[in-house]
């Protein structure tokens, strides 16, 4: 039996609540960079290989030999069947189980079908009792949450992100945590003020006072229903707010420089972390970032552009594309 969740971690509980067999740890986080529809797993992996390397959270060597080996592991499993694939409310999970729907339902159509695991909390968090409950109660994927998962997969690796809103008008009930994590999703495009939801809790929380790094990743995630990023995203994100030609944050005590995946040292989290002048402008409504900020990043399958711009309003859940930032301001 192979058991696959979201990390190392999750693994570790497993192991720690008597869960027995192999563990696979998905290891990717899809909600960051480019995710194109089309691609095979080993096209995808490359793909996602590169931009891991490209965050410095990697060399390009380590990020795409992980690859390569979690996708034969995977693989190996999934041909002997007895795969058991474990899935919290978390985004992460949602995306990493729509890819392994949408491979099953494709490459490996073949292969046994797994069988699923849903846990209402954390991975690493729950009553390891419970876990185990959980683990006797695992049923066998069915043919509804299989296509669910295949065609979610599809509209989240779609360059117009319209497919996904669309599927959030269907009853997505067949995979329990589903809606909730595509819905969130979509509050990372710009709003009308040109931030992200992760960017706007970010500036929320520093309106009163600055913080260091660490105080303020916990703060932003405490402003979340779920938990939505790692530290390691979080970081990345606070980058994007530091060092473009129009910064919403300033940093006093030193440089920010990002850490890798083994976190900051003590320079790093001694930083000192507050709003600039912008970030004030935005917040209040009285600025659009983008109209001085250039972007270029991915959601899935859409690279946001100046040309290229889709905006999400959360008050009317609608989608809007412009075709360049200086339109709007």
């Amino acid at each position: 039996m192979r058991h696959i969740t979201n990390g190392e971690m999750a693994n570790q509980w497993l192991g720690q609540c008597g869960i027995e067999g192999g563990f696979l740890a998905w290891d990717d986080v899809l909600h960051e960079g480019p995710v194109p529809a089309g691609l095979g797993l080993d096209e995808l992996s490359a793909v996602r290989a590169a931009y891991i390397a490209s965050c410095g959270w990697a060399t390009d060597f380590e990020a795409q030999t992980h690859f390569q080996a979690r996708d034969a592991l995977f693989r190996s499993a999934a041909r002997d069947g007895g795969v058991v694939i474990w899935n919290s409310f978390e985004l992460y999970d949602q995306l990493h189980l729509m890819q392994l729907l949408h491979w099953y339902a494709g490459e490996g159509r073949d292969c046994a079908w797994p069988q699923l695991v849903f846990v209402e909390d954390y991975l690493g968090r729950a009553d390891p009792v419970r876990t185990r409950e959980l683990f006797n109660g695992r049923k066998a994927l069915t043919e509804a949450q299989l296509q669910l998962g295949a065609e979610a997969w599809l509209a989240f690796g779609a360059a117009n992100p319209r497919a996904l809103a669309a599927l959030l008008q269907r009853d997505l009930s067949a995979l329990p945590f589903l809606h909730r994590a595509l819905a969130r999703l979509l509050q990372e495009y710009p709003g009308p003020d040109g931030l992200s939801l992760s960017e706007r809790l970010t500036l929320e929380a520093l309106a009163d006072a600055e913080l260091g790094p660490g105080e303020l990743f916990r703060a932003v995630r405490e402003r979340e229903d779920v938990a939505f990023m790692g530290d390691a995203s979080f970081w990345l994100m606070l980058e994007r707010l530091l060092a473009s030609p129009c910064p919403l944050l300033r940093v006093r005590g030193g440089r920010f420089e990002r850490p890798g995946l083994c976190g900051g040292g003590d320079d790093f989290l001694a930083l000192r972390i507050g709003l600039a002048a912008a970030g004030r402008e935005v917040l209040c409504g009285e600025r659009d970032w983008l109209a001085q900020q250039p972007v270029d990043r991915w959601i899935g399958g859409v690279n946001l552009r100046p040309d290229n711009l889709w905006r999400f309003d959360a008050l009317s859940g609608c989608l809007d594309r412009s075709g360049s930032v200086a339109t709007r301001g």
